[in-house]
């Protein structure tokens, strides 16, 4: 299978992150102390915001490594404030980011970390109403975005674009991340007959495969594509039912795992829009993460395109 979009419609929310940090692993301090019904108290050794949201990360990687991107989003006024400036100089068309005037501030991710990469994640969606947003085929038509990426949104709203997307014949991504357990097995099912490409990590598509009673292989012949992330192990690639396990790239120290997942994704779209195959944009996609994690802002890392493309290995 092989694709090649020009310009990436990316759909997903916009938020700011509080990032905190604990010394040391939370597996050590469930091990000394007995930890019951997530009641824990550990200290924190680093606290800091920035920009985040899985539509902002993604837009924002695909931006800085030249791949042309039009995010569709809503947000509160806040984000005229730094934000969208941030995205514009980062080559991310933000025309189609709906600001409602009656929100005071966008999303509100808080995310607990410790030394090895283990998190605890608590998202807040936020105060603006997404009804605000464009429709995704008008904004594919205006824009000319002929592949989309539905970033982890609530589950009306994913399926609303899903089907403007495959009303348009622009294929895309089903990533629910967070959102998954919001789905149903009646739900999946409407998703999976639009015929996305599936992305999530273990957890993730454990869920969705206990929701549709069914298994990975299973699911992998329903969808044309599906990528499996394993965090430092690699990942499984699904491409119409066959396999393939892609390594990681190892990184060279871990500043923070922070959206290294959604700079995978942004990756991998990178990888097709340079005319790759599917396996050697999973493996762009393994270093653009390794990249992340390696710095402690997830958007604050750099790596220029020529840089990458060098780092693919010949598939045949």
């Amino acid at each position: 299978m092989q694709i090649h979009p020009t310009k990436i419609l990316v759909c997903g929310s916009l938020a700011t992150d509080h990032l905190l940090r604990h010394s040391g692993s939370f597996k050590t301090y469930q091990e000394t102390y007995e930890v019951e019904a997530m009641n824990a108290s550990l200290p924190i050794s680093d606290y800091r915001t920035c920009f985040g949201g899985c539509g902002g990360n993604i837009a924002y990687g695909l931006g800085t490594l030249g791949v042309p991107t039009v995010l569709l989003s809503h947000a509160g006024r806040d984000f005229r404030d730094q934000y969208e400036q941030h995205l514009i100089r980062h080559n991310v068309d933000c025309a189609y980011v709906a600001v409602d005037q009656n929100a005071e501030f966008s999303a509100r991710c808080t995310i607990f970390g410790d030394d090895f990469g283990n998190q605890i994640t608590g998202f807040f969606p936020g105060q603006a109403n997404p009804k605000l947003r464009s429709a995704a085929d008008t904004v594919c038509e205006q824009s000319g975005a002929d592949f989309g990426l539905l970033g982890p949104e609530a589950p009306e709203l994913m399926l609303k674009q899903a089907a403007e997307l495959h009303q348009s014949g622009v294929p895309f991504i089903f990533d629910p991340g967070q959102w998954i357990s919001e789905f149903n097995h009646s739900l999946l099912n409407t998703m999976l007959s639009f015929d996305p490409w599936v992305f999530g990590n273990e957890h993730e598509l454990d869920v969705m495969t206990t929701l549709l009673e069914t298994d990975i292989a299973a699911l992998a012949e329903r969808s044309p594509v599906v990528v499996r992330t394993q965090g430092s192990r690699g990942l499984d690639l699904y491409v119409e039912g066959a396999y393939q396990f892609i390594d990681a790239r190892p990184a060279k120290t871990i500043a923070d795992t922070t959206g290294s997942g959604d700079a995978l994704r942004a990756g991998f779209l990178f990888g097709l829009y340079h005319g790759l195959d599917l396996i050697q944009a999973a493996q762009v996609g393994t270093e653009v993460a390794a990249r992340s994690v390696e710095h402690i802002d997830p958007q604050g890392w750099i790596i220029s395109a020529n840089e990458l493309l060098a780092t693919v290995n010949p598939t045949n």
